[in-house]
C-alpha cells in the first residue's frame, strides 16, 4: 500500500506543473494575432515588441470557433502588471458561431525598465504574454511636430534628434502612422551608442483634396503627435474675349486661362450679370450664355494644366442683348480667388433697323412695316417722306410721335428692345402713283433713316 501511495504522489508531482503551461489551442477554440492584414497563430507564448519606458503597445487577438457548433465566449482576461484588455468587439458572454471569431485588444504599458509577463485566458485557452521595457531615448522636440502650412506641390520637413542617455547600446525603432502624406523617418535606425545623439527627419507632402493631416511618430513604441495643414493655392483665371468692339445684338466668345498650371484639378462657375443703363428697367433676358440659355456655366481645369474648359468646351459664347448697360463676368468656386473682370459696356446706340416693307395691296391704304431694336428704349418720334413713281417728293414729310405706344410696349417686355412697327396711311385717289417712302426713326442717340422703301 505504501508503494502505491508513493507512485500516486510521484504522478501528482509530475502532472501538477503541466497544468500551468500556457495553451493557445484547445479542442474548440484557436487564438491568433491580427495586424490588420494577416492572422498569425499564437503558441504557448507571445512576445510583445521591446518598448521604451512610458510607451504603449497594443495587440489585436482573434479567437476562432473551429467546431461545428456554437461556443459561448466568456470575457477575455489578462493577469499581469502593465497588461489590460482594452477593447472587445462584442458583448460577452458572446455566442460564437462555427468558423467565426471574436476580436479583442490587449494593451501593454511599461513604466519602468524591466521584463514583464502576464497570463491571457479566453475560455480554455491560455497564453503567456512577455514584454521588455528598456530605457528609452530622449527625443527632441519632446512634443512632436506641427508642420508649417505647405503649399500643394511642395514639401515640408520636421527635424528631430534622438539621444541615448544610458550606458548600453539602445535599439531604435522609428515609424510614422496616420496619414500617408507623412513620409519617413529619414535617418539611421541602427542602435544608438551610449551618449550618442542622432538626427532624423519626417517629410510632409500634401495631397489634393485634403486640408488637415494628423499622424504619430512612434519611437520605440512611444507615440508623438505630428500634424500639418496643406494649402491649395487659389486659381486666378484670366478672361479673354474675341476681337471687336462691343455693341448690342452680338454673339461673342470668351475663354478662361491660368497664368500658372493648377496643381490640383478644380471646378467652379463662370457667372454673367447684366445691369441695364435704361431707367426703370431691371433686366434684359436676352443677355445670356448660349449654352443652355443661362447666366452661369461650369468650368473645370485638369491637374497641372493652364487650359480651362467651360461647359466642356474651350470657350463660351454669350449674347450682348438689345439693351444699353454693363455686362460683368465673375468666376467663383472653392479654389478660385476672388475675381471680377473690368465690366463690358454696351453703349446707347441709334435704333437698329433689321427689316422694312412698304405695301399698297390694300385699297385706299399704304402700309409701312419696320422691325428692329432700340437699346435706349426711347423710340417714338418718326417722320415719313413719300415720293411718287418719278422720284418727286409728295407733299411735306409727315411727322408722328409714337412715344406712348413704344413706352407701353417696352414696359411689358423682359427680353430686350426688339420691336415690330406697322403704320398705315389712308390714301385718297390713285395710290399706285405713290412709289416710295423713307422713314426716319429717332431715339435719344439720334435719328436713323430706312432709305427708300418701294411700295409693292
Amino acid at each position: 500500500m505504501r508503494a502505491i501511495v508513493k507512485v500516486i504522489k510521484a504522478l501528482l508531482a509530475f502532472s501538477f506543473p503541466a497544468l500551468l503551461l500556457p495553451m493557445a489551442v484547445n479542442a474548440q477554440l484557436t487564438l491568433f494575432t491580427f495586424d490588420g492584414a494577416t492572422e498569425t497563430p499564437v503558441g504557448a507564448t507571445y512576445n510583445y515588441s521591446a518598448i521604451s519606458a512610458g510607451a504603449t503597445e497594443s495587440v489585436r487577438f482573434r479567437v476562432f470557433n473551429t467546431t461545428t457548433s456554437p461556443v459561448t465566449i466568456s470575457t477575455p482576461t489578462v493577469a499581469g502588471a502593465g497588461f489590460s484588455v482594452t477593447a472587445i468587439n462584442g458583448t460577452t458572454p458572446y455566442p460564437l458561431a462555427p468558423s467565426n471569431f471574436l476580436e479583442f485588444t490587449v494593451q501593454f504599458t511599461g513604466t519602468i525598465v524591466a521584463s514583464y509577463s502576464a497570463n491571457l485566458q479566453v475560455n480554455g485557452i491560455s497564453a503567456l504574454l512577455l514584454a521588455t521595457v528598456h530605457l528609452g531615448p530622449i527625443i527632441t522636440p519632446p512634443a512632436g511636430c506641427v508642420f508649417s502650412t505647405v503649399v500643394m506641390g511642395a514639401s515640408g520637413t520636421c527635424s528631430f534628434s534622438l539621444q541615448n542617455p544610458g550606458a548600453q547600446p539602445l535599439p531604435i525603432s522609428l515609424a510614422v502612422t496616420g496619414s500617408s502624406a507623412f513620409q519617413g523617418p529619414q535617418g539611421s535606425q541602427a542602435p544608438l551608442n551610449p551618449s550618442e545623439t542622432r538626427p532624423f527627419t519626417i517629410t510632409f507632402t500634401p495631397a489634393c483634396g485634403t486640408v488637415s493631416y494628423t499622424g504619430s511618430l512612434v519611437v520605440n513604441g512611444q507615440a508623438f503627435a505630428v500634424s500639418a495643414q496643406g494649402l491649395t493655392p487659389p486659381l486666378n483665371p484670366t478672361v479673354t474675349f474675341d476681337s471687336g468692339v462691343f455693341a448690342s445684338a452680338q454673339q461673342r466668345a470668351l475663354t478662361l486661362t491660368l497664368t500658372t498650371a493648377a496643381p490640383c484639378g478644380a471646378t467652379g462657375n463662370l457667372n454673367l450679370a447684366f445691369a441695364p443703363s435704361v431707367q426703370n428697367l431691371d433686366q434684359d433676358g436676352s443677355v445670356v450664355f448660349l449654352q443652355g440659355n443661362t447666366l452661369n456655366q461650369t468650368f473645370s481645369v485638369a491637374p497641372n494644366s493652364t487650359l480651362v474648359t467651360i461647359g466642356g468646351q474651350p470657350s463660351a459664347t454669350f449674347q450682348t442683348g438689345t439693351t444699353a448697360g454693363t455686362i460683368t463676368f465673375t468666376v467663383t468656386g472653392a479654389l478660385v480667388a476672388g475675381y471680377q473682370m473690368t465690366p463690358i459696356t454696351i453703349p446707347p446706340a441709334l435704333i437698329v433697323i433689321d427689316t422694312t416693307t412698304a405695301s399698297n395691296q390694300i385699297s385706299g391704304q399704304l402700309d409701312v412695316e419696320v422691325t428692329g431694336f432700340d437699346n435706349t428704349y426711347s423710340a417714338g418720334a418718326m417722320s415719313f417722306t413719300f415720293f411718287d413713281t418719278t422720284g418727286k417728293q409728295v407733299g411735306s414729310a409727315i411727322a408722328a410721335d409714337f412715344t406712348p405706344q413704344f413706352k407701353s410696349y417696352f414696359a411689358a417686355q423682359s427680353s430686350g428692345s426688339a420691336f415690330l412697327m406697322r403704320v398705315s396711311f389712308p390714301v385718297l385717289g390713285t395710290q399706285t402713283l405713290i412709289g416710295t417712302v423713307q422713314v426716319t426713326l429717332t431715339n435719344t442717340a439720334g435719328p436713323v433713316q430706312t432709305g427708300p422703301l418701294t411700295f409693292q
